[in-house]
């Protein structure tokens, strides 16, 4: 195991630290800044947030950074431990590997044997697995039709207009508020940071009247403001699903009973209507109903849906959802109706997990002749295929840039005119891509 030092000296807490001396410059850790984060306790925790970046020729694993906080006459006044992590703060997987050139947060967790002096100086080091270094992925060529937009963790998307959408980056499981937003505009392939547009309407009082006061609490509520109508829709504390209008008055009940599930996120639909969907871990069966943001339940309750394999697709009325079922015709994809329970078989396949993007739904002249778009591995390569209703017939139309493990997950989202995919993933291979859906000749092949 090979050992790395640097030395930081001269700073007080809270602050952001810059490395000014170092022995070997392998492994370089960037600005390191201490917070304090709330705990699941209602107390506050200090945390050390920053990069690492692997500026050698040689790969690492198994890393682990440390630190060592010093005040005045060299007296340690408290040490850090941690590991790389994602954008949740979720360390990574035992085999994850840090090639040349790659950087990669970390989390140092902290403990203070006395707050009260000033802190001097503070020694960081890293100790980490020299490995052989492999080919960068990233720099293989997209295929024809897919376009990188930005290669960070990217969680939400929103379409603004057929040539523009607005995205968030951060952790999956944050609320709007909480996560980095950037507009993108598609024709002119240029990006710019933005403060998202319902940002300032969440506001002391409306926490109030949610009673979302607990920073925690509110960090878990999924609060989304509807991008088709007036109102927003959030989860209190025992997760009853619960909309109101945008300055927390008319609250209505959407669905309550649901203590025992985890809210992952909204599908939205046109005229506020959407879908909620709930899993626990990877692997676990999918929960699901419709709604809309006006309070109507469409489906039938989660307990009497069949619980899906992978996130849903929908059609837009939410009626129907296009779900992965063992069902009577075996194994694979069924347009399922939410409230009569009539499954319609589509295909057979294995299911490609919960993490994995929900199938879009584009609707034709009848329910027959329907485009559904499907990402999903074929043959173990990550795929994007197109299912013509009215014909039967799967199309691949192009391999995918996903390379999720089991703690990351992927969306899609379709454009208002029909013609691209928004690609979106978490983790350390997450990014931004679009696929051009009119480039690569649609469900026909035309």
């Amino acid at each position: 195991m090979r050992r790395i030092f640097l030395l930081i000296c001269c700073l007080a807490l809270p602050v952001v630290i810059s490395i000014i001396a170092q022995e070997d410059g392998d492994l370089v850790v960037g600005e390191i800044s201490y917070i304090e984060r709330p705990d699941p306790f209602r107390g506050t925790v200090r945390v050390g947030q920053g990069t690492l970046t692997n500026e050698s020729d040689t790969a690492y694993r198994g890393i682990d950074i440390f630190a060592d906080l010093y005040g005045p006459g060299d007296i340690l006044l408290g040490e850090g431990f941690g590991t790389l992590v994602n954008a949740c703060g979720a360390g990574l997987l035992p085999d994850f590997t840090l090639q040349p050139g790659q950087s990669q947060t970390f989390e140092l967790g902290l403990e203070f044997f006395n707050d009260g002096t000033e802190i001097e100086r503070v020694e960081t080091f890293v100790e980490a697995v020299p490995v052989e270094a492999t080919e960068d992925a990233d720099d293989a060529p997209l295929p024809d039709g897919v376009r990188l937009v930005d290669d960070r963790e990217v969680v939400n998307v929103t379409w603004e207009d057929p040539g523009t959408l607005r995205f968030g980056v951060g952790c999956e499981g944050d609320v709007f508020t909480n996560l980095d937003w950037f507009r993108y505009d598609v024709a002119a392939d240029e990006q710019a940071d933005i403060i998202h547009p319902n940002s300032t309407d969440v506001t002391e009082a409306l926490l109030l009247q949610l009673g979302l006061e607990d920073p925690v609490l509110y960090n878990r509520s999924e609060l989304t403001f509807s991008p088709t109508g007036s109102r927003i829709i959030y989860q209190d504390d025992i997760n009853t699903l619960l909309t109101a209008e945008e300055d927390g008055s008319f609250k209505r009940l959407i669905y309550e009973n649901l203590a025992r599930f985890s809210l992952q996120g909204f599908i939205w639909l046109p005229e506020g209507r959407f879908l909620a969907y709930y899993y626990g871990a990877f692997g676990d069966p999918v929960r699901y109903f419709t709604a809309s943001i006006s309070g109507q339940r469409i489906s039938a309750d989660i307990y009497n849906v069949a619980p899906s394999l992978t996130v849903p697709g929908i059609t837009p009325d939410g009626v129907r959802s296009v779900v992965m079922l063992d069902g009577p015709d075996g194994l694979g994809y069924y347009l399922f109706h939410t409230i009569t329970r009539d499954a319609l078989f589509l295909f057979e396949a294995e299911p490609p997990g919960n993490n994995w993007p929900a199938p879009v739904y584009v609707p034709g002249a009848s329910v027959s002749e329907a485009d559904i778009y499907i990402a999903r591995p074929v043959d173990g390569v990550p795929t994007l295929q197109c299912l013509d209703q009215e014909t039967a017939a799967l199309r691949d139309l192009v391999e995918l840039p996903l390379d999720l493990t089991i703690d990351d997950r992927a969306w899609m989202w379709l454009s208002p005119d029909n013609n691209t995919l928004a690609l979106a993933a978490s983790g350390v291979n997450g990014g931004l891509w679009l696929v051009g859906l009119a480039s690569l000749g649609g469900c026909a092949g035309n």
